[in-house]
């Protein structure tokens, strides 16, 4: 059976039913979706234009891991992601980044670590100072205080994202 062309799809599309792009989709299909740069060309819908956004659809992963390798050598700026029929709902299947693509500014565990470390503890040490001086001072508890929760808040953040993960890690390794 030959394989199908593949199909370029608007990422929402008022005009279609159902208007999502991954609810078009067919069980086995896999989904290219593009950040970073623009894809030239894609001229197989008159819908799509600059300021769109689309996806292109492969009927099987090995076609779609082959476009995104070629999309990205041709424009190392872009990055690729492949979906299938769950979509964005799901971690991409793959992704394949041009050498030059910058990537999101997502906070890293690693900033979340020391800067979650350095305002929680900083916080605490400042609190603790001002309170064994009688809250003479003020400002150091009124700092501190405000920079506790904060840090709190990211080291609860990295402390959920590993718990998650291991917990990933042992659900790949049970039987």
């Amino acid at each position: 059976m030959p394989a199908k062309q593949p199909r370029t799809l608007l990422l929402f599309d008022p005009a279609a039913q159902p208007q999502s792009w991954n609810e078009r989709m067919a069980d086995g299909e896999f989904a290219v979706l593009y950040a970073g740069a623009i894809v030239q060309p894609i001229t197989s819908q008159d819908d799509i234009s600059a300021g769109h956004s689309f996806c292109t659809v492969f009927s099987s992963l090995p076609a779609a891991e082959v476009h995104a390798t070629q999309q990205v050598a041709l424009h190392p700026t872009l990055r690729c992601r492949i979906y299938d029929r769950y979509g964005l709902g799901q971690q991409p299947v793959r992704e394949v980044a041009g050498g030059q693509h910058k990537g999101e500014s997502e906070i890293t565990p690693r900033f979340r670590r020391w800067v979650g470390s350095v305002l929680f503890f900083g916080g605490l040490g400042l609190t603790l100072f001002d309170w064994h001086a009688d809250f003479r001072f003020g400002w150091p508890s009124m700092l501190g205080t405000r920079m506790l929760p904060t840090g709190l808040v990211l080291l609860f953040i990295e402390l959920a994202i590993l718990l998650n993960a291991a917990q990933k890690r042992r659900k790949q390794t049970s039987p």
